[in-house]
């Protein structure tokens, strides 16, 4: 019989995600939903996962991300995984003017 000892500890799965913006706040999302972002999915899923601080944590900390516009990226998340694969008519997602090439920025950098 094999020894309970010698068997490694269930690794932490997290159902939720927080990330932290760049004045602290913290935002928390369901695990799926944050999985909508390819550079987000890189850090928590898959053998890669665990030599991410982020993967162990279940945190990510944005530190050149503001608030409001991490907000809009998570508002983006949710509405991309609510309207995919929809038969409707497809609303537009409202971005104001004034973070438009910032948010540019931003979805870059969570692009790569």
């Amino acid at each position: 019989m094999a020894s309970s000892s010698s068997a490694s500890p269930p690794e932490e799965e997290f159902d939720y995600l927080k990330l932290i913006s760049a004045e602290g706040h913290e935002f928390f999302l369901d695990k799926k939903i944050a999985f909508g972002c390819e550079m987000i999915r890189t850090m928590f899923d898959g053998e890669k996962s665990h030599s991410f601080t982020e993967g162990q944590t279940g945190a990510i900390n944005f530190q050149t991300i503001n608030s409001r516009l991490l907000e809009k990226v998570i508002q983006y998340l949710y509405y991309k995984h609510k309207h995919t694969d929809s038969r409707e008519a497809i609303p537009d997602f409202e971005i104001d003017d004034e973070i438009v090439l910032d948010l540019l920025l931003v979805a870059n950098y969570l692009h790569q």
